[in-house]
């Protein structure tokens, strides 16, 4: 056996390892009849509540090492992405107990490719080397235009699988194109590697001024960008997100995105410093344009899951503030937004899927007329969710973006920072309007609700306890810087 298998520190690999061993159980359990349909989600939970227990205990011994020819890191940077993908993971399986129902016999495949995700989500995070972040992608990306079509009798979510799978397919090859021009400029796809090519003894070199580099890596941000959802490369988010079940479009939204900036600041945080000043100017003028016309276009949906689209398209905005900063406070401020973001972005579609009726999901935002005091407890989880999404304090939100704009006046962004401060306050307009609507509007007609899934409201409360409490006490969540 080669040397370089026997001499792995495979308990380097335990989360990972931990995924697919869940992996291989919810497979095989799949195949008996007998099981409980609800099984796959609780094996899904437990599986990844074990992983995310060997990653926090990961983080906290400090552990630095690389794999597999550094081509794979394990180091407090990958270890807090884990953390915000197996909690994304745990919350989605949580939600969707109650939206699938205990008869639908499609359950296995359906929490086998959330696994699958994940772990793609993971190799993103943790590759060292271009090539294990595209495989990451692909696996990610594959798992989740399955998943967006998962409910094939429903004309909506085909279309919605069709949409991400095709424009999907042309950001793969714009970023695989990235690839192989970056690999021709620095001889290279070892991220370390490019990074110390681009100054020698704190001068620059000519990899820093090569129109073969530069173009590879705005081909990477074209890839990135789809990924993440970042104007002008957000087109399929709204219709993929209105059409996918809602319990993955909060996984979509949450995840996967997380997953995308991973993937960016690894490549960008460091990279930026040393290219020409032009290429901080085209960040930041992706977050000003992201955050402008996410919030802006929000303003107008009635459809409260494109309402949601256009907000996480928006909060891409405000994460690429702490890219453009591209220092270690506009890293670890990314990190930690991108965090609180997923917990309220999940919890704000867990109160979607909670305000169902026996006809089916209340989507638009005129239905949600005088929930404040016919349904009390969802108006809380919404109310929790908006009003952190929004920034105001004591909540996550407002930590986060604090944070976020920290970092950028740091950098002396300061244009950024005012952009990013006006979006806050005309994101604040549609997210309130939406809690006006529950409190202070009658009902058109009397709907009449399904009962409260105890696996939902087990999920929202957590996730809605962890937004306040970050937000009383953020100290409790450290990030890498």
């Amino acid at each position: 056996m080669p040397s370089e298998i026997t001499d792995i520190n495979w308990s380097m690999l335990m989360p990972q390892l931990v995924i697919v061993a869940t992996l291989f159980i919810v497979l095989v359990f799949d195949m008996f009849d007998s099981i409980s349909k609800k099984m796959h989600a609780w094996m899904t939970i437990v599986g990844s509540g074990i992983a995310l227990v060997s990653t926090i205990q990961m983080l906290q011994a400090g552990t630095d090492e690389t794999l597999f020819s550094n081509m794979f890191k394990v180091n407090s940077y990958s270890l807090f992405f884990n953390i915000i993908f197996l909690v994304s993971t745990i919350l989605v399986a949580l939600i969707s107990i109650s939206y699938l129902g205990r008869d639908d016999k499609k359950q296995g495949p359906y929490y086998l490719l959330i696994l699958l995700a994940t772990l793609g989500m993971m190799l993103m995070a943790a590759g060292n080397e271009l090539i294990i972040v595209f495989l990451g992608l692909e696996l990610m990306s594959l798992s989740l235009y399955v998943l967006a079509s998962y409910f094939r009798e429903s004309p909506a979510s085909s279309e919605a699988g069709m949409k991400y799978l095709l424009l999907g397919a042309f950001a793969s090859a714009f970023f695989l194109y990235g690839i192989a021009l970056i690999y021709g400029a620095a001889g290279t796809t070892n991220i370390p590697e490019i990074i110390s090519k681009l100054t020698v003894d704190n001068q620059s070199t000519p990899l820093t001024t090569s129109s073969l580099f530069l173009a590879g890596m705005f081909l990477l941000i074209v890839g990135f960008g789809f990924k993440v959802a970042i104007v002008p490369f957000h087109q399929w988010a709204p219709d993929v997100y209105e059409g996918a079940p809602t319990t993955i479009a909060a996984f979509i939204s949450a995840g996967p995105k997380a997953a995308g900036f991973a993937a960016f600041l690894t490549i960008f945080i460091e990279a930026l410093p040393k290219l020409p000043p032009e290429a901080t100017g085209v960040i930041m003028f992706l977050a000003m344009l992201t955050m402008t016309v996410g919030n802006v276009i929000a303003i107008a949906q009635t459809n409260i899951k494109r309402m949601l689209a256009y907000s996480s398209i928006a909060h891409a905005g405000y994460v690429m503030v702490g890219l453009a900063a591209a220092t270690p406070d506009g890293k670890s401020s990314a990190m930690f937004y991108l965090l609180v973001y997923c917990v309220m972005n999940i919890g704000a579609f867990g109160a979607v899927i909670m305000a169902r009726t026996a006809d089916g999901e209340n989507l638009m935002i005129s239905d949600y007329a005088g929930l404040g005091f016919r349904k009390p407890l969802l108006a809380i989880f919404m109310t929790t969710m908006l009003v952190s999404l929004a920034g105001f304090p004591p909540t996550a939100g407002f930590i986060g973006k604090l944070y976020l704009f920290k970092s950028a006046i740091g950098a002396e962004l300061y244009l950024l920072v005012i952009v990013g401060a006006l979006n806050t306050a005309i994101s604040a307009f549609y997210y309130l309007r939406v809690v006006v609507t529950m409190y202070m509007r009658e009902p058109e007609e009397e709907l009449e609700f399904n009962p409260y899934p105890s696996t939902l409201v087990i999920g929202l409360t957590l996730a809605a306890v962890g937004i306040i409490l970050i937000g009383i006490l953020p100290s409790l969540l450290s990030t890498p810087a």
